[in-house]
């Protein structure tokens, strides 16, 4: 995992050119793909940084940066069956221009996949698939969620021809309360549009949208936009800038991302 360091606002053009530099082919970042890897193949999807940058009040005197590293391992087992491991490694930092900064870090929740493409049409270029997960909290540094969860995701993929793909994502997720009396949920809609421009270089469109049990006022919402780079035939980077679209999400997030297989 990198080193966070210190990432003030005024550093934002400098960091947003950087990963421009690092990451100049259709994924998206939020919406998983119904695809699964070849048995017997391993792949490593990395958030090789994470920075988000928020505004708290209207003069622009605060701001919070958040670094994350995310990591999912995925091994096939079969055509349509893959088995998934995931830790998220985050370093989060406060900034306060006018007070006190604050820091908490620590290792993420654990996370434990199996995908199953259950519907695969390749003359029709439709995929769907289902991915039921459970999570198990590190507890270390206050970061991750004190209890256990679970949840399940169901993708899908859509081949609009030319090579531009429209992908849909339904999540479920669902936290244990402290000291049990049942679940906090939340689910998320989000969909993205990716088209390649040449052989190595794809751009693509996001959005998201989540909705907490608590009501619709604590909702969530992203925009967001990114490219891909295919360095070699396993080997991809994905850099995608997000704007926040309610109160309760970052401002702006920026995240690199290395995809591996072997």
């Amino acid at each position: 995992m990198p080193r966070l360091a210190r990432c003030p606002v005024r550093l934002l053009p400098a960091v947003f050119l950087s990963l421009i530099a690092a990451s100049v082919a259709g994924f998206a970042q939020v919406t998983e793909s119904p695809h699964t890897i070849a048995p017997g193949r391993i792949r490593v999807e990395m958030d090789g940084i994470r920075v988000s940058l928020d505004r708290a009040d209207a003069a622009g005197n605060t701001y919070s940066a958040t670094a994350v590293a995310s990591t999912i391992v995925s091994t096939g087992l079969t055509d349509t069956v893959d088995l998934q491991a995931g830790i998220d490694l985050f370093i989060r930092q406060k900034v306060e221009f006018r007070g006190l900064s604050d820091r908490d870090s620590g290792l993420g929740d654990l996370l434990f996949r199996v995908k199953w493409t259950f519907w695969k049409d390749d003359r029709r270029g439709i995929a769907w698939a289902v991915i039921p997960y459970v999570r198990v909290p590190s507890r270390t540094g206050g970061i991750a969620q004190s209890e256990k969860g679970w949840g399940f995701i169901v993708p899908a993929e859509f081949n609009l021809g030319g090579g531009a793909i429209l992908g849909a994502m339904f999540q479920s997720d669902h936290t244990r309360k402290t000291g049990g009396g049942g679940y906090d949920s939340t689910w998320t809609l989000s969909a993205y549009a990716s088209r390649p421009l040449t052989k190595r270089i794809g751009v693509y469109a996001e959005t998201a949208l989540t909705l907490p049990s608590s009501g619709f006022s604590d909702w969530e919402g992203m925009i967001g936009a990114g490219a891909t780079y295919q360095l070699f035939e396993h080997l991809w980077f994905d850099y995608q800038i997000e704007r926040g679209l309610s109160d309760r999400a970052a401002e702006w997030t920026h995240t690199f991302r290395v995809n591996w297989e072997w």
